[in-house]
């Protein structure tokens, strides 16, 4: 029993000197600095992300301006093409949340993508015909023109202010 005993006060002993060897081990490590080189490169990665999405948004708006001027000159004829501007995918990054606008739910979103819209700038551009077209689509009559979903669109499609 008393050799039970001592094994028991030694491994006690044991675990005692470890904890504190562990312990001060902790305590004196050095913190881990940051490399200055990775910072720069981190900030140079996203200062390029930054001008890339500034000219994403400077081409879709000259896109958006230029499909309202050609509309302008040029009104579409009854045997020109209805329907409206349609991706497969989300081909300009990630795609805008139509849920923003009044009106569009998950489902209603999810429809929309499935037909091929992702975008405010999309929805904002669609013609009188146009509207119909995906109104047919989604087999809900009226609702895009009832909730004023172009209006909508318009105003969340916002694009910065380019300096000539």
């Amino acid at each position: 029993m008393v050799w039970l005993a001592a094994q028991m006060w030694i491994l006690l002993g044991l675990s005692l000197i470890l904890g504190l060897l562990i312990g001060w081990w902790i305590a004196n490590r050095q913190p881990r600095t940051p490399d200055d080189d990775s910072d720069i490169e981190l900030a140079q990665l996203r200062s390029r992300i930054e001008e890339c999405e500034a000219e994403k948004n400077k081409l879709r708006a000259q896109s958006l301006e230029y499909e309202t001027e050609r509309r302008k000159f040029s009104p579409p004829k009854q045997s020109d093409k209805v329907e409206p501007l349609l991706y497969e995918t989300a081909t300009d990054g990630a795609a805008d949340d139509l849920k923003k606008i009044n009106g569009i739910g998950p489902q209603l979103e999810k429809m929309l993508n499935e037909l091929g819209v992702y975008y405010f700038h999309q929805i904002a551009s669609w013609t009188d015909q146009q509207t119909d077209y995906v109104d047919d689509k989604l087999r809900f009559k009226g609702r895009i023109t009832r909730d004023n979903w172009r209006g909508q669109a318009r105003s969340l499609t916002t694009f910065p202010q380019t300096r000539e």
